[in-house]
């Protein structure tokens, strides 16, 4: 059967304050839909069961994670004793996974992403779990780019693959991040694909690669769960997550393997990273785009939210302004990146606000 493992680890410090430690980015509703881990869920349906969607997140997040409110079982929602980034967290799910269903095929997602075409993008997923299915390959899908980014990775496409129907590639390398100019060389190339992030695999696929690539995390995930299911389970897998490195899927597995096949994909995808992409997701530019009890006055270009009270903006242009609880955000659009340093900077001086 094919099972999502939605990935819901992150902090999102770029959202401060509306992002706190307490409640990650994931579990705040940017968009006005519901949390972006319901919007993530729901876009899932029909296409998938619920009883074959997985949530895999930190201990601290188990009050956001109800079964009622994400609409999966309980028993789907699997908690890290602490997070050591996502290839950790992937294990641990193909792990539950394959005690239910050793011939899974499994797509795994960000919980925090934003997609404006629902039916583009189960179209999509449904073809790159079959893709995965009949190849045994990792499958990964590519976002056309539509700007030099500097804050996503890259996917090279190389050739066709036989039998993908001229809409499927072999990955040529994977580029993390790169310099402005490099960037601008990526899109004017026409090879390069944004890395969305979602990764589809059979169950058995991943577990050997992770076991060629990622020994340590495959040998102490498969001493924990030889007690699954006893008394003494959640302290093996607290040992073993102690042992394990902080690691992505896609440094740890993604470019040490061979063979990784691409499918470039159109469905409205942002990684809402900032202020600014969330404001370009749901405004056209030039708009102001707004939540809560506000006034704007001669204002062009803004996102401006309120948590509560009256927000009055007068005459300002290309800024983000953002009041939640007793901690007020301003900033030009431009630098929502450095959100992250101030939140930083709240946790060490002002923590009750971070």
């Amino acid at each position: 059967m094919n099972h999502v493992v939605v990935m819901a680890g992150g902090s999102g410090t770029r959202f401060w304050p509306e992002s706190r430690v307490r409640r990650s980015k994931q579990f705040l509703d940017l968009t006005g839909r519901g949390t972006m881990i319901q919007e993530t869920i729901r876009r899932l349906f029909p296409l998938l069961r619920k009883e074959n969607v997985w949530v895999v997140a930190g201990e601290k997040d188990a009050p956001h994670l109800s079964s009622r409110v994400l609409g999966i079982p309980a028993r789907n929602i699997l908690l890290e004793p602490e997070g050591k980034n996502t290839a950790p967290a992937v294990a641990l799910a193909v792990s539950r996974i394959v005690r239910r269903d050793p011939d899974a095929v499994i797509a795994a997602a960000p919980a925090d992403h934003a997609v404006s075409d629902v039916r583009a993008f189960r179209s999509v997923l449904g073809k790159g779990l079959r893709v995965a299915r009949r190849t045994g390959r990792f499958v990964t899908l590519g976002i056309p780019p539509t700007h030099p980014a500097t804050g996503y990775g890259y996917i090279e496409r190389g050739e066709p693959f036989a039998g993908g129907d001229g809409t499927v590639f072999t990955v040529r390398r994977f580029t993390e991040k790169p310099s402005l100019a490099a960037a601008r060389r990526f899109v004017k190339s026409g090879r390069f694909s944004w890395n969305s992030g979602i990764f589809l695999f059979r169950a058995d696929t991943f577990r050997d690669r992770l076991s060629r690539h990622l020994p340590e995390v495959h040998v102490a995930m498969e001493e924990a769960f030889r007690s699954f299911g006893r008394k003494e389970f959640p302290g093996k897998l607290r040992a073993a997550y102690r042992r394990f490195p902080s690691i992505s899927v896609d440094y740890g597995i993604l470019e040490n393997d061979k063979g990784i096949l691409v499918i470039p994909a159109k469905f409205g995808w942002s990684d809402l990273g900032t202020w600014r992409s969330l404001h370009e997701f749901l405004g056209k530019p030039g708009e102001n785009v707004t939540f809560g009890n506000v006034l704007l006055a001669d204002c062009r270009n803004t996102l401006v939210r309120s948590d509560r009270g009256l927000l009055a903006v007068v005459g300002m242009e290309d800024v983000i302004v953002v009041r939640s609880g007793e901690a007020v955000l301003i900033c030009p659009r431009s630098r929502s990146e450095e959100v992250k340093r101030v939140a930083e900077e709240v946790r060490k001086k002002i923590p009750s606000l971070a």
